[in-house]
């Protein structure tokens, strides 16, 4: 009787501790109800955190305090270590032209088998220069973080690079919460587990088994987190947008002096006026047929009102009452 009272209440502070993390899980932080849990997970993440070289979830390079409190300068394996010991997600965009399309999507391609990377997503549009709709490309490519300098490298040899952008995030301090939280779930689950295989109530092991289902599940779910954490980090995304073009981008400097903008002015006025002129032949001689039609419909309009035109004036004179000589003679004398 003594044993089964034991079990039912350390079963009844396991499911308290248990549902008072769960919520704390949910919000801000996964504190512990008893002063043992407590301690535990305080324990366990003091470890992550030592073992990782941060200090207050963030990574730290800062020399150590002795204990009259003077700073020492770090090491170089101090400053090695935790700079290994950084989570960092590397993203590159690049926006990129050629006049070759299809060897430039083929030198995507074979870039990325050489650097053992591989493509997540692509894309292509448009049916290209024959039949006057160029082509667009768009690669998401993930490649090994080791590698991603040596990619930077050799970008320039798949088409004339337009833009270039890179990002990065520092993610050690989720990386490291989530992993202390991920192994106070796994000794809350051996606790459970050993719980479980001294109990002999059927009330406590039906309490004791949800327990165990939650802790299992949200380590299901840390378990996923650092999985993709550790997908992100190990493998940079580089996104490409590749397009093809018939005649390359003039890439010009920004004029910094007088004489530098009145002549970067001039010829952005020359290009404007051969623009204009080169698309209104193109519409002239493109839509001859057109034109030539209306203007055969406008003439043909102009016609038929100049001729009704006259007909009425005709038709007026006529109406008019026709005097004599003598009927104008005595009009004038009338008057």
């Amino acid at each position: 009787m003594k044993n089964r009272g034991f079990l039912a209440l350390a079963a009844a502070l396991l499911m308290t501790a248990y549902i008072l993390g769960g919520c704390a899980s949910q919000g801000k932080s996964t504190a512990a109800v008893s002063a043992a849990g407590q301690k535990s997970v305080a324990m366990d993440t003091q470890a992550a955190n030592e073992a990782a070289g941060i200090d207050g979830g963030q990574p730290s390079v800062a020399g150590k305090k002795t204990a009259n409190g003077a700073n020492n300068a770090p090491t170089a394996g101090e400053i090695a270590a935790a700079s290994s010991s950084q989570k960092i997600i590397e993203r590159l965009s690049y926006q990129i032209e050629t006049l070759k399309f299809d060897d430039s999507v083929q030198k995507v391609q074979s870039l990325c088998t050489e650097m053992n990377g591989y493509v997540q997503e692509s894309g292509v549009t448009g049916s290209g220069i024959e039949k006057q709709n160029l082509r667009s490309a768009n690669f998401v490519l993930r490649i090994p973080q080791e590698k991603l300098s040596q990619f930077k490298n050799s970008a320039g040899s798949i088409g004339s690079i337009l833009n270039l952008s890179s990002s990065s995030e520092n993610i050690s301090e989720s990386y490291y919460d989530t992993e202390a939280r991920l192994k106070s779930l796994r000794t809350q689950q051996e606790r459970l587990m050993a719980l479980l295989q001294k109990s002999g109530s059927l009330t406590d092991i039906i309490a004791l088994e949800k327990a165990l289902a939650d802790v299992n599940y949200q380590i299901e779910q840390y378990t996923g987190t650092l999985r993709q954490y550790d997908s992100l980090i190990n493998y940079s995304t580089v996104s490409i947008q590749l397009n093809e073009v018939v005649k390359p981008t003039e890439l010009e400097k920004t004029p910094v002096t007088l004489g530098e903008k009145i002549s970067s002015q001039f010829k952005s006025s020359l290009r404007a006026l051969g623009g204009f002129g080169e698309g209104l032949l193109i519409f002239v001689i493109g839509g001859a047929p057109v034109i030539l039609f209306l203007a055969v419909i406008a003439a043909a309009v102009v016609f038929v009102l100049h001729k009704r035109k006259r007909r009425f004036q005709k038709a007026a004179q006529k109406a008019q009452p026709v005097f004599t000589q003598e009927q104008k003679e005595e009009s004038s004398r009338d008057k």
